[in-house]
């Protein structure tokens, strides 16, 4: 979980590579469900609520996919912002009903105008398929995020603390723990 760029897909197929578990991104898979992404979802206010509406529909089909690997007895990894409260609830009942253990890592980064701007120009380079085109849709996603209530890791996503994040991911996940 984090705020928009803030590395939770890097570190979801690192900690993949690293497992073999499975991992789903709501911007690889869930989001390609929902209407395309308009150039600049942000520009208005019509087009903010679209934009919102096109992600309520990604997090319906990333909640099904949820519910149902972990009804299958799958470990999943999952790499979504979950910005807001009814999100996080929803997350925390799908896996509790269908006997799962939820282990919380927040992305975090130090969120500079320079180091959003590095990382846009990354995602876009690398054709990855997250959503945030510019710093007004950062800021935008930012001060709506809720944070959470839900027992996590908190990591820093810094470039050169990739490693360092996963392997602290990696001991939280294996830490014996009642889950959620």
């Amino acid at each position: 979980m984090g705020i928009v760029l803030s590395g939770k897909t890097t570190l979801g197929k690192e900690l993949s590579q690293r497992t073999g578990i499975h991992h789903i991104d709501i911007d690889d898979g869930p989001a390609r469900c929902a209407p395309s992404q308009e150039p600049e979802p942000y520009s208005s206010d019509e087009k903010r609520d679209r934009e919102r509406r096109r992600m309520a529909v990604a997090y319906s089909v990333l909640h099904e996919a949820i519910t149902a690997n972990v009804t299958a007895g799958f470990p999943i990894i999952v790499s979504a912002a979950y910005s807001s409260r009814k999100s996080q609830e929803y997350l925390c009942r799908a896996v509790e009903q269908n006997g799962g253990k939820l282990k919380l890592i927040w992305c975090t980064f130090e969120d500079t105008d320079e180091e959003i701007n590095r990382r846009i120009r990354e995602r876009l380079a690398n054709g990855d398929p997250g959503g945030c085109r510019s710093v007004e849709h950062y800021l935008d996603d930012k001060s709506r995020y809720e944070g959470t209530d839900i027992p996590h890791l908190k990591v820093s996503m810094m470039s050169e603390n990739v490693n360092g994040a996963a392997k602290a991911a990696l001991a939280y996940i294996q830490e014996p723990r009642e889950g959620l």
